[in-house]
């Protein structure tokens, strides 16, 4: 158990170390275009390339692990996110918009290869021991909302001055290295090693993994639960500043508050989980996300904005993280890397899509209709929910939530 931990722990740090990363180039990268560009219509578009890069290289990632393990792998993401803080340090100093935004995509790749960190932490630890790890590894997100601002600001101020911005992007270079190191200390189980004249098990069919109700279920939980708050949390400055009028400071106090909700309930997220199991915990981050839309819509007060967006931050998490624990219902062994990518593929697809349509949702339907949106959201689920507790208690009485393929209870 004492390797357990302290890799459940490696995992957490170089959660904390992707996140810190992430939140550094999706801050500066518009400002970054800003500067570049003069035009605010351009200026969030090399952080709708970094969700994008997200959501396309998910699915590869997977298989990418499947033949090569899941260390070789994390090495080339730490690599690309390298490689993206040099670009966008070269593209500063050749005022290059089109470098920017490829080196945002290249940090894409990096967070989409970081996202198996959380799978990584029930294959290193025991099975009854699987939702806090997946819960301790989220957790090093805490550690990200605390120190990524001001890393930030350290490197901003102390290096590559007087050219603007360009030593924030040093931090994504120096949080790389970090990143390789912690990676090489992880001891992960022996890789299943294919022999010679055996045949390899092909990946289930498309279909079949798209029917199984634990997949939709698990699936469509984090996925809504991603799309919610990506859609409100990337509206909220400019909601904030642009149309309430308060100060750009506010704004970033309303975000780093989000931040901080959307990982500081992991402490207890996965006993929650152990506990009352993952559909229950689901419903409560529903519920969550419907108190935030409620307080969202019931006024434009800074202290509405505040408890509006920790409650989705906590919401999202309960979300998140008990999809991901269900998920591990939905595929044997041999399907792990097939329905693993294909669900992160979904989920970081959806929010991308979240990312992209915010800014013109608000402009083209309001603060409003934009969290009515979500109230409808979160009814489908529900619908999906009822339909999926439905089919697996058809099954056999005897089993703590089973796996589920087609409705057949295994």
């Amino acid at each position: 158990m004492e390797n357990v931990r302290r890799n459940i722990f490696l995992l957490s740090m170089a959660q904390f170390i992707t996140l810190a990363s992430v939140v550094t180039v999706i801050t500066y990268s518009s400002l970054v275009a800003k500067m570049m560009t003069g035009s605010t219509s351009l200026a969030t578009i090399p952080s709708a390339t970094a969700f994008i890069a997200t959501a396309a290289f998910a699915f590869p990632a997977s298989l990418l692990m499947k033949k090569f393990g899941r260390k070789k792998v994390f090495y080339f993401g730490a690599l690309c996110a390298g490689l993206a803080g040099l670009l966008a340090v070269v593209s500063i100093y050749q005022n290059n918009y089109y470098l920017l935004c490829f080196a945002t995509f290249c940090h894409g790749i990096y967070q989409a290869i970081a996202n198996y960190y959380r799978f990584t932490a029930m294959e290193v630890s025991p099975p009854d021991f699987h939702k806090q790890a997946v819960s301790y590894v989220i957790l090093g997100g805490v550690l990200a909302g605390l120190s990524a601002p001001t890393l930030a600001r350290l490197f901003e101020s102390n290096y590559f001055e007087p050219v603007q911005y360009a030593g924030t992007y040093c931090l994504v270079i120096v949080l790389s290295l970090v990143a390789h190191f912690l990676i090489f200390m992880i001891k992960l189980p022996p890789r299943k090693i294919v022999q010679d004249n055996q045949p390899p098990v092909a990946n289930p069919a498309l279909w079949d993994v798209l029917t199984r109700p634990a997949f939709i279920c698990a699936s469509l939980s984090a996925a809504c639960a991603y799309l919610s708050m990506s859609f409100i949390m990337t509206a909220t400055p400019l909601e904030v500043v642009e149309v309430c009028g308060y100060q750009i400071s506010d704004a970033a106090g309303v975000i780093q508050w989000h931040s901080m909700s959307m990982f500081a309930p992991a402490i207890i997220t996965g006993t929650l989980i152990a506990r009352f199991g993952s559909i229950k915990i689901i419903l409560s981050g529903m519920i969550l996300m419907l108190i935030s839309t409620l307080v969202a819509k019931s006024g434009i007060e800074l202290s509405n904005f505040y408890v509006a967006l920790v409650a989705i931050g906590i919401g999202w998490n309960f979300m998140f993280t008990a999809g991901t624990t269900l998920l591990e219902h939905a595929y044997n062994e041999d399907e792990k890397a097939y329905v693993q990518g294909l669900n992160d593929f979904v989920v970081f697809g959806l929010a991308a899509v979240a990312t992209l349509a915010s800014g013109y949702a608000l402009e083209g339907l309001g603060w409003n209709m934009m969290n009515n949106i979500v109230i409808g959201i979160l009814i489908l689920l529900i619908a999906v929910i009822l339909w999926f507790v439905n089919v697996r208690d058809k099954g056999p009485k005897n089993r703590d939530e089973t796996v589920i393929s087609k409705g057949n209870v295994r």
